[in-house]
């Protein structure tokens, strides 16, 4: 080509790189805007934040937004799509239950979905169209920069809590689990449990248990999960029965050495804005629970960083929990 000038397929060449460069932007349409000012397509992520600890992903139907926490400390936020009409993605608190850096989808056409993770039948949080409505299939579209973010961060059991509203998160530190107050020698032993253990790990052939624990004030029973078998069903107590417990989720991002305390990340569902977490109503909430010694004995010993325990008043029968692994619990709207 004659030096000064440029072909037709020159320009069209240029052209098409200069599209490529604008769509590459616009995956990685990184902004530091407020949450409730993002426009589709658009994502926060703060790793430095909080850079070790269980992960939970919250997402908001209303806003169309999910937000991710680390520690109980906000590390991202993104604009989503979740189910159209006819598709709705279902309510409530699901974990991860797999993990394919490269899924194709068999029942819409082989479609692409890149970073999937299911947490509901099909229903999975991946790369997909962000037009700035609801407009999947059921599963919780995420820009693709953002979707490989969130992706690297998970682990097998990694709670994802999907409401109407958004919810309320914060740190929570209790002397004994989010259960009860036990005496300081059995605190050292109890969370001497949780000491030097993982996270839960998502490749396969690794033995690393994913624990979750269902506490259901209907049935006055605490179920427990490991790696999707039932090991725990137990009758336990409540105090002033007659109060609702409320849909709380903990998520346990471990031991305090100094105190010997437990640290819990508490997230509240639709309480309207991610910062309205009355922290000493959680702990109230937890310490109206009467555990007999044996099962407490028995969650302990078998407790670690990102373990699950969620409290609901609704039945915890196997229609409110997924059929293989972790339990879930519908918002009232959906329930």
């Amino acid at each position: 080509m004659t030096k000064g000038k440029v072909s037709r397929r020159g320009i069209l060449a240029i052209a098409g790189a200069a599209a490529l460069v604008a769509a590459h932007r616009g995956s990685l349409a990184q902004t530091e805007k407020p949450a409730t000012d993002l426009k589709p397509g658009e994502w926060s992520w703060y790793p430095e934040r909080a850079t070790s600890g269980p992960v939970a992903v919250v997402v908001s139907l209303s806003d169309q937004l999910a937000f991710v926490y680390r520690n109980g400390i906000r590390i991202g936020v993104s604009t989503v799509s979740t189910g159209r009409q006819g598709y709705e993605t279902p309510t409530g608190v699901f974990s991860v239950l797999s993990k394919e850096k490269m899924h194709h989808s068999r029942a819409y056409n082989n479609a692409a979905m890149p970073d999937s993770q299911f947490f509901f039948g099909g229903c999975a949080l991946h790369a997909g169209r962000l037009p700035g409505y609801p407009s999947s299939h059921g599963c919780v579209h995420l820009p693709s920069a953002f979707a490989e973010r969130v992706f690297g961060v998970t682990h097998h059991g990694t709670p994802v809590i999907v409401t109407n509203e958004r919810s309320g998160v914060g740190s929570m530190t209790h002397a004994g689990l989010v259960l009860t107050d036990r005496d300081l020698k059995d605190i050292e032993t109890l969370t001497g449990h949780v000491a030097g253990k993982s996270l839960p790990r998502d490749r396969e052939g690794e033995d690393d248990d994913a624990i979750s624990i269902i506490v259901s004030g209907a049935d006055r029973r605490l179920i427990a999960l490991k790696n999707g078998s039932e090991f725990i069903d137990a009758d336990i107590g409540i105090e002033h029965p007659r109060l609702p417990l409320g849909t709380h989720v903990y998520v346990l991002n471990g031991i305090d050495p100094a105190t010997h305390t437990y640290d819990w990340m508490a997230v509240g569902l639709g309480t309207g804005h991610e910062t309205a977490l009355d922290v000493q109503r959680e702990i109230a909430v937890t310490a109206r629970l009467v555990i007999p010694p044996n099962v407490y004995e028995q969650i302990a010993r078998n407790l670690h960083p990102g373990a699950t325990m969620m409290l609901t008043d609704l039945p915890a029968h196997p229609e409110t929990r997924t059929a293989t692994d972790f339990v879930i619990m519908r918002d009232r709207k959906s329930a």
